[in-house]
């Protein structure tokens, strides 16, 4: 009897110790621990380190739909991810691993999020609302990631309920959210407004020098439109 029962504790810890390595948990995640006192959408946080440091974090191997992006606006899928990461994480405490790389060239420091031994990473990619992103050297959870995302893609969760919505470089833009489709709907409007790499807002006229080259964020009807949505004038 006794026998028994030690074979049969012996099993159910080999279980939990298979359960937990297939979901990816570990008990001795090495990173530093932080509290999260923002989250700025699906996949950036802000968090107050132990030092009393406050650091933004961009969180590894994964992409999230935009919610406050300049030029594609709110994606689908982007206020779900976002709410996501608040729910989960918004007042917690978490630990933040490290890869290879310390920070992107935003100075966002790159980290895999855990927590109580979960990878929120890995979460969002379990519930559609994250595609996998990759950019070495930082490929730790690579192998484990695509299992997930593909796992998400046959049951058709979130992202992945959109026909061609998820690419290589990101998300297709949605259509209520791009140029083109704001010129549809109001004929005429031939005033192009693009912001550009310095979020400086800019509307460019028809006979204007870099008219055709630019991608418009948005289209206006007048001049006077356009300034009062806050665009100046294109210098040339």
């Amino acid at each position: 009897m006794g026998k028994k029962f030690f074979s049969f504790v012996v099993a159910i810890f080999m279980l939990w110790g298979c359960s937990a390595e297939e979901s990816g948990q570990s008990k001795n995640i090495k990173g530093m621990e932080a509290t999260v006192v923002h989250v700025v959408d699906g996949d950036t946080i802000d968090v107050q380190l132990k030092d009393g440091r406050k650091e933004r974090v961009r969180m590894l191997l994964i992409d999230t739909p935009e919610t406050k992006h300049p030029r594609l606006g709110v994606q689908p899928f982007g206020p779900e991810a976002s709410d996501f990461t608040k729910n989960v994480l918004y007042q917690k405490q978490v630990v933040l691993e490290m890869d290879v790389s310390e920070r992107d060239k935003y100075g966002r420091l790159l980290a895999y999020v855990w927590l109580e031994n979960e990878n929120v990473n890995r979460k969002l990619l379990e519930q559609g609302l994250a595609r996998v992103a990759i950019f070495p050297p930082d490929i730790k959870y690579l192998d484990e990631f695509e299992k997930v995302q593909e796992e998400a893609r046959q049951s058709k969760r979130g992202i992945w309920s959109l026909e061609d919505y998820v690419h290589d470089r990101g998300f297709q833009d949605s259509p209520k959210t791009t140029g083109e489709a704001s010129k549809k709907d109001r004929d005429g409007c031939d005033i192009k407004g693009n912001i550009n790499s310095k979020k400086e807002k800019i509307y460019h006229l028809p006979d204007g020098q870099y008219y055709d080259s630019v991608i418009p964020e948005m289209w206006f009807c007048s001049e006077a439109e356009a300034e009062n949505a806050g665009f100046r004038p294109s210098k040339r």
